[in-house]
């Protein structure tokens, strides 16, 4: 059995060293900046020494739903909220983790006690003092069933939490819990300053300039949906060293981040010199700046749930394996992606994507696209006979599913992709498939009404410990807290605990592999469809300096990121 001290102290092999060092190496100026083909210009990208000042602007798809890194649970918004919120723990590329806020970590009482000394240099933006007390009065915050995050179940293992000097925290757990300590290096578990959690829960949930942390920036300026801007801390000097490398306070003065909802509108915006890198490059879009000198482009994929459709088995007509079965067969979903992402995204096989020590790649090609078998399943569910337009009956109904999702988190083409599964079901086998985004709270609404058959998803997390506990364990909501696939399935709930509770990582690592099958080969409960990644185009002369997540895959933030003219 594995040491409860084997996430905080497990040894690095020497290849393991030098593979990290490769890929640090590698992320050169940017962040592994790649063409979408073999005949891509190289960018120009500024060399030398980092230039302080200046400002970038980066265009984004995404709509932040709120700047308060406690409420966001937008993916996307996770390196954006990273340039004022820092952690108190950091996940490395290997699943270690290593100080931040924090400054030790002692692990004891075989896992189930996690004492951290903090650093006592950190202030808060607001000019408050971090410390014990401040954390306590953040995690009291947190265990607040008012406050609408998603902490829950991030928190259900621990105990008590308490200061035990004035920059000591000791967290007191039931069992020890992967989970804990992957949201504790997140962004969702970032200090926020006491006077901000003093704010009426209003102003506390939606974030914005009244919200302070501990990061490299402060949010100067915060338009719902449209625009955030963050100014830099001068007196900043507690990045991680995975990260920092030496670095202190951020290199630019000023990050916009701009949201441009049309990809056709960001490609513009970049090639006009109006905004300085573009996020989520639109398929059609990849060779403007493959092919051009003057861009650079990236492509990497990240850790955690690809982009999948989750069936709800609660009722007719997903609680109906064969019913499931036809829905994922009835479509040829890798010609679907193809044709919708022309080679830039790829089809998703497994429910974790492949990038680190959890993937499953046994899983490439399990499910075959199979027109007639998918008939025959439907028709020995019931399913027999059509209507005028083609749409299989069974009593008086018609075989039609609709997706439960929100405008906020539509992206990357998604809607296309869905419109086009939902064609080609129907033409296959008669399914009439819906893809019908709402507004968030209409979503939520029929989330808890249970007013939808498909839920559609992508979650990133560098342990799938998160997106599996959120998207499967059913049977309790603030550990399910986005399982709307209502599975309540023992089976499931068992492995999943079997593989949060312990710090054997290769025991962990069998009993998600048993996961992934089960859900996907065994009770089509999931239908994954592209993997995620995330891709942003930037001006090589004049952006240098964007990292990695070691963890994640995305981007870190914009803390190490320069432009060489101010």
């Amino acid at each position: 059995m594995t040491s409860p001290l084997d996430p905080f102290h497990r040894p690095v092999g020497r290849r393991s060293l030098l593979m990290a060092a490769a890929g640090l190496a590698a992320l050169g100026p940017v962040l592994s900046a790649c063409g979408g083909s073999s005949s891509s210009a190289a960018p120009a990208t500024p060399t030398g020494k980092p230039v302080d000042g200046g400002k970038l602007i980066w265009a984004m798809e995404t709509q932040l739903s709120s700047a308060n890194p406690h409420i966001n649970g937008q993916d996307k918004a996770r390196p954006i909220l990273r340039n004022a919120f820092d952690s108190l723990i950091f996940r490395d590329a290997d699943g270690t983790y290593k100080p931040w806020l924090a400054k030790t970590i002692t692990p004891s009482d075989g896992g189930t006690a996690l004492t951290l000394e903090l650093r006592q240099d950190v202030t808060f933006s607001d000019g408050e003092k971090f410390n014990a007390a401040a954390v306590i009065k953040n995690f009291d915050k947190l265990s607040d069933a008012k406050y609408a995050t998603s902490a829950a179940g991030a928190l259900s293992s621990v105990k008590k939490y308490e200061a035990t000097g004035p920059y000591t925290v000791k967290f007191t757990l039931s069992k020890p819990d992967t989970y804990f300590l992957t949201w504790l290096a997140g962004v969702n578990a970032a200090p926020i300053s006491p006077k901000s959690l003093a704010l009426s829960l209003d102003d506390l949930q939606a974030g914005g300039t009244k919200i302070a942390g501990t990061g490299p920036f402060t949010i100067t300026k915060y338009a719902l949906n449209t625009e955030i801007v963050f100014t830099r801390r001068k007196d900043y000097a507690w990045a991680p060293a995975a990260i920092a490398k030496g670095q202190k306070a951020a290199h630019l003065e000023q990050v916009t981040y701009r949201t441009l909802k049309e990809g056709s509108a960001r490609t513009g915006a970049l090639q006009r010199s109006q905004v300085d890198v573009a996020s989520d490059i639109q398929p059609l879009d990849v060779e403007t700046f493959t092919s051009n000198p003057k861009f650079g482009y990236v492509r990497a994929t990240v850790a955690g749930s690809p982009y999948s459709l989750y069936l709800n088995v609660s009722k007719s007509p997903f609680e109906d394996i064969r019913v499931r079965q036809a829905f994922a067969q009835g479509a040829d979903i890798t010609a679907i992606v193809n044709s919708i992402y022309r080679g830039t995204y790829q089809r998703a096989w497994a429910p974790y994507n492949l990038v680190g020590p959890f993937q499953d790649p046994s899983l490439k090609n399990w499910l075959k696209f199979d027109k007639a078998a998918a008939n025959k399943l439907l028709d020995k569910a019931g399913w027999k006979t059509k209507n005028s337009s083609g749409i299989r009956t069974k009593g008086g109904k018609t075989l039609t599913v609709t997706a439960s999702t929100a405008t906020d988190f539509v992206r990357e083409s998604r809607d296309q992709l869905n419109v086009a599964l939902g064609a080609a079901l129907k033409q296959n086998v008669g399914i009439d498939y819906k893809y019908l985004p709402v507004d968030l709270g209409t979503d939520t609404a029929k989330g808890k009404a249970n007013q939808y058959e498909v839920f559609d998803n992508s979650y990133g997390g560098a342990d799938p410990v998160v997106p599996f506990d959120l998207l499967y364990y059913s049977s309790d909501p603030s550990r399910g807290y986005i399982a709307r696939g209502r599975y309540n399935d023992k089976k499931l709930e068992k492995w999943l605990d079997d593989a949060r509770f312990s710090n054997d990582t290769a025991a962990r690592k069998k009993t998600y592999a048993s996961v992934q099958e089960y859900v996907t080969k065994e009770k089509y409960y999931t239908v994954p469809l592209a993997v995620t990644q995330d891709t942003y185009a930037y001006n090589a002369e004049k952006v240098a300096g964007i990292v990695a997540d070691p963890a994640s895959g995305g981007p870190f933030s914009a803390y190490t990121a320069w432009v060489a003219s101010k």
